[in-house]
């Protein structure tokens, strides 16, 4: 076994260091995302995603990159496209405005709790 010696950035790793990258501010640099605390899902569509697609690391990265990446993108690309091709999302009657998405600081960070009702959309015969 090496005893080897890291460095990040200049400073100096102990051997047996437990490091836990900041998803959150990697996800959320403004060096890297236009308005990064704003939903622009049109980021990631061919030709709006430039460099900063490499900068998305959801999956993790290198030795302990997820193997169900691809499967996981798959499955939440057609699972988003059923839901909303069956069902309109809309406010309650009288909610005013949309919910608030800022996240709530917990082990994770969570959206708060809102409603909306899911309404079957209509059938179009062809």
């Amino acid at each position: 076994m090496y005893n080897l010696i890291f460095s990040i950035a200049g400073y100096f790793i102990p051997k047996n260091t437990v490091i836990i990258p900041n998803l959150f501010g990697a996800h959320h640099d403004p060096a890297v995302w236009t308005d990064p605390c704003s939903f622009r899902p049109e980021r990631f569509l061919e030709g709006g995603g430039g460099s900063t697609t490499r900068s998305l690391v959801p999956f993790g990265g290198g030795a302990r990159l997820c193997l169900g990446e691809s499967v996981a993108k798959m499955e939440l690309f057609l699972f988003t496209a059923y839901l909303l091709r069956d069902f309109q999302f809309v406010l309650p009657e009288g909610e005013a405005s949309l919910p608030d998405l800022r996240g709530v600081a917990s082990v994770v960070l969570k959206v708060k709790s809102y409603k909306v009702i899911a309404r079957l959309r209509p059938v179009i015969d062809p």
